[in-house]
C-alpha cells in the first residue's frame, strides 16, 4: 500500500466504496477533479503536478467545514506554488 497518495475518481465516494478504497489504496486523501486533468495532460504529453490542500474530511464535511476552511487552504496552495516556482528559477 502506498500510504502518501491521493485517490482521485469521477464520483463522490460513500459507505462501501470509502472503505473498498481506503482497504486497497489506504490513500491520504481522496479528490473528483485530478485524475481528470492528469489524464488529458498524459495524453497530450503535457507535464502536470498536481497542489492541493484539504478543506473537509469524512468526519468534517460539506459546505460549512468548506466554506470555513477554503481560504486557508487556498492561501496554503499558493504558498506551495509560489515556493515551487521560486525553486525552479534557481
Amino acid at each position: 500500500m502506498n500510504r502518501d497518495s491521493v485517490s482521485s475518481g469521477e464520483q463522490f465516494i460513500e459507505g462501501e466504496k470509502r472503505n473498498d478504497i481506503n482497504a486497497e489504496f489506504a490513500p491520504l486523501a481522496a479528490d473528483m477533479e485530478t485524475a481528470s486533468v492528469a489524464h488529458v495532460c498524459h495524453v497530450n504529453r503535457v507535464p502536470f503536478i498536481a497542489v492541493r490542500t484539504i478543506t473537509d474530511t469524512a468526519t468534517h464535511n460539506g459546505m460549512e467545514n468548506y466554506d470555513k476552511n477554503c481560504e486557508t487552504a487556498s492561501r496554503i496552495s499558493a504558498e506551495v506554488v509560489i515556493g515551487m516556482l521560486a525553486e525552479l528559477e534557481r
